[in-house]
This record gives C-alpha cells, sequence and structure tokens, in this order.
C-alpha cells in the first residue's frame, strides 16, 4: 500500500512539476518507459497510451508518438486516435507512418472507400508492406477481393511475411476459387521459406477441404513433428480414424500422447498385450484407476512367454485382487477365479470369485466354464460336467478352451464310474 502511495505521489508530482522535463532526466525517461511497458503486460493500453504520449510530449521522440497511437488503436479509442493523428499529420504531413494510422482510423469509421483511395496513393508513393497491406485491408472491406489479392502479393513479394502468405492462400482458396493455385502456393511459400504451425495446419484444412486427406494428414502430422503442435496432431488422428488406418493411428499417438485409452485399446485389438500392460500400469499410475490395474494385470499375462511362472501369477492375481475391491466387475472377477483355478493356487477360493461374477451374469458360458473347470479341479465330477454340459448346448464346442475341458471332464467322470 505505501509503494503505491509513494509511486501515486512521484507520478502526480512528474505530470505536474513543470520546471523538469523528462527530456533533461534520462531517470524520468526510464522511469515512464517503464510505467509504460507494464501497463501494457498488463493489458492496459488506455494507460499506456497516456504514458507514452506523456514521453513523447518531453522528449519529442517519435517512437513514443508511434507508441502512443498504436495504443489507442489496441484499445479502441478511436476519437482519440483520429484526433492525434490529425493533430500530428498537420505538423508531419509526409510522416509514412502517421498516414497509416490516419488509413487506419478511416477503416475504423467505416470510410473504406476514402481509406482504399489514400491507401492505394501510400502504397504507390512508398511501394512498402504496411502500405500494400492496409491498401488489401481496405479492398476487402469493399468485397473487392482481386484487388486485395493483388496488393497482398505485391507485399509479399518484399518480405515473404507467413501471415499475409497464408491471407493469399485464404483468398486464392475461399473467394477466387482458385483451389489448386492456393495449395500450390502455401506448400511452395512452406517449402522454401519454412513450416510454421499456422501455415502447416492451414495448408492440412485446404488439402482436407479438397479432399486429399492423405496429404491432409500428412502435413498435419508433420507439423506436429516441427513443432509439436497438439492441434495438428488431432487433425492428422481424426482423417487416420476416418480412415480406418490404425496403424497410423497408433504410431501418431505413441508419439503424441494424445489419447493413451484409445492407444491402449489399439494395442489390445492386435494383441500387443506386452504394450498394453505398460500403457495400462502407466494409466493406472496416473489416474488412480483401478480398471486400469485390472487391465495391466491381465495382459501381463497374456503377453508372458512362461504363464507358470509362479513370480508372473503372484503379481497377476495380487494386481487383480486389489483392483477388485473397488471393481467388483464380473469380468474381471471371472479371470482372476479361473487364474487361480487353472493354476491350483486355493481353488475354492477362485470359485468364490467366479461365483461371485455369475451373480451379475448368471447367463455367461464362459463364467460358467470357469465353474465346470473348479469343480473338475475339486474332483466334484458330476457337478462339472452338468456345468460343461450346459456351456455346450449354450455356445457349442468351437472355442478350444470349452472342447478341452469338456474332454477332460468326461474323462474324470469315467474314471468316477470305474
Amino acid at each position: 500500500m505505501i509503494k503505491t502511495f509513494v509511486a501515486s505521489v512521484f507520478l502526480f508530482s512528474a505530470f505536474h512539476a513543470a520546471p523538469i522535463s523528462i527530456q533533461n532526466s534520462t531517470i524520468l525517461e526510464d522511469t515512464f518507459s517503464l510505467y509504460a511497458l507494464d501497463a501494457q503486460m498488463r493489458q492496459k493500453p488506455a494507460k499506456a497510451a497516456t504514458f507514452f504520449a506523456e514521453l513523447y510530449k518531453q522528449t519529442s521522440k517519435k517512437e513514443y508518438l508511434y507508441q502512443s497511437l498504436r495504443m489507442l488503436e489496441q484499445s479502441n479509442d478511436i476519437k482519440s486516435l483520429a484526433k492525434q493523428t490529425a493533430a500530428e499529420l498537420k505538423k508531419f504531413p509526409d510522416d509514412e507512418i502517421l498516414n497509416r494510422f490516419e488509413i487506419i482510423v478511416l477503416l475504423k469509421e467505416g470510410k473504406f472507400a476514402e481509406a482504399s483511395q489514400k491507401a492505394l496513393i501510400q502504397s504507390e508513393k512508398n511501394q512498402k508492406a504496411p502500405d500494400y497491406l492496409l491498401y488489401a485491408e481496405a479492398r476487402l472491406k469493399l468485397s473487392d477481393y482481386s484487388g486485395a489479392l493483388s496488393a497482398l502479393k505485391k507485399a509479399y513479394s518484399i518480405n515473404f511475411d507467413e501471415t499475409t502468405a497464408e491471407r493469399i492462400a485464404l483468398i486464392q482458396y475461399a473467394q477466387e476459387g482458385e483451389k489448386k493455385e492456393a495449395i500450390k502456393f502455401l506448400k511452395e511459400h512452406i517449402g522454401s521459406h519454412g513450416n510454421t504451425p499456422s501455415l502447416g495446419k492451414r495448408l492440412g484444412s485446404l488439402y482436407a477441404d479438397s479432399g486429399s486427406l492423405e496429404d491432409a494428414a500428412q502435413m498435419y502430422e508433420q507439423t506436429f513433428d516441427a513443432f509439436n503442435d497438439s492441434a495438428a496432431a488431432e487433425e492428422a488422428l481424426k482423417i487416420y480414424l476416418y480412415q480406418k488406418d490404425f496403424s497410423k493411428v497408433t504410431v501418431l499417438l505413441e508419439k503424441s500422447k494424445l489419447n493413451d485409452p484409445l492407444l491402449l485399446d489399439l494395442y489390445v485389438r492386435v494383441k500387443e498385450f506386452d504394450k498394453a500392460s505398460l500403457l495400462a500400469q502407466k494409466l493406472y499410475e496416473r489416474e488412480d484407476n483401478p480398471l486400469y490395474l485390472a487391465q495391466s494385470s491381465v495382459f501381463k499375462y497374456e503377453s508372458a512367454v512362461n504363464r507358470n511362472d509362479p513370480v508372473l501369477i503372484d503379481s497377476v492375481i495380487e494386481g487383480l485382487k486389489k483392483a477388485n475391491k473397488e471393481l467388483n466387475d464380473p469380468l474381471f472377477l471371472n479371470y482372476l477365479g479361473y487364474l487361480m483355478i487353472d493354476h491350483d493356487l486355493n481353488v475354492t477360493e477362485g470359485m468364490s470369485y467366479v461365483r461371485k461374477a455369475l451373480e451379475k451374469q448368471p447367463d455367461s458360458p464362459f463364467y460358467i466354464d470357469s465353474l465346470a473347470w473348479g469343480n473338475y479341479k475339486l474332483n466334484e465330477c458330476v457337478e462339472a460336467l452338468r456345468l460343461i454340459k450346459q456351456v455346450e448346448s449354450m455356445i457349442g464346442t468351437d472355442e478350444q478352451e470349452v472342447k478341452d475341458h469338456l474332454k477332460a471332464i468326461e474323462q474324470c467322470k469315467t474314471k468316477e464310474k470305474n
């Protein structure tokens, strides 16, 4: 609070103490410059304009005048901008920057024809990019796209500016119907002067709009690779998904990290369970979602070369038990139960998990099969046979695991008879 008060007193004194001139005090000039820059950074252009105007008044340095006018334009104080510009033009009628501000005022006031006329004279006289751009803006306001395009091309030939290049391509494509020319122009600009996030996405959008999806996706992906632009990656992803090119989707998702859950689904789709397990574990650690822990455990088992490894089995069972405390999902309850049954690790407990799954989905042939296998492991052959026959009547024996279980249980029943 004290600092603010002191600063306010200082500003009041500096503005009103006539004997002191900023021109004669570098310290005061630097201080006011800092205040002006601070106002800019805090997005208070009107206040910044006041500081710059005072700096110009005290130092007669035109860069302060121009900055003051820019801040007035930014704050949309067109009345003050027009007044200050007109006053300075009386003193400096040939100042090209002041003349540009006069054209800006006319454009802001909606006097497009007058702005166009003055901008044409200014551009023919100076032949500089800013003047051509102002003329182009005036022609656009008058819906003269051909005239605007011509002016933009003149500006572009001077500095090869990327924003100007993008505007040329847009007008060619959308207004003049020169779609091939627009794409060719932007492609050549990028080839000669380099890509940017804005240009890369613009060219990608033009390709996509014209139906060249392969070129569009390639451009978007190149832009992502160059600038790590997630928006470009998202556009490429949309195209690959539309084309159902899942191999490209996978590659893009791996490097962009845009959608890990989708990447996980793709790993499962192509049975890359080792990658799926690692990614699911990463998602679990990041989001603390037990579903991912369960998935990671299942995929770890499915990807294992030696599924009888005790360390592996213990790890998978531990993960599934922990996940099922919160999930209570029949799919993972059955998987846990069957795993314990199949590896003879407390078959009775394993069957209890399967029964929990059946409580949720009593007509699932796969869960009934798991229960039958538990009965078989406990040498309860009659019940095992009853259940496996029920499974056979539901889905047949096309499933190899069901076929193997049926054969084993029938032999078990035969032994029991003997």
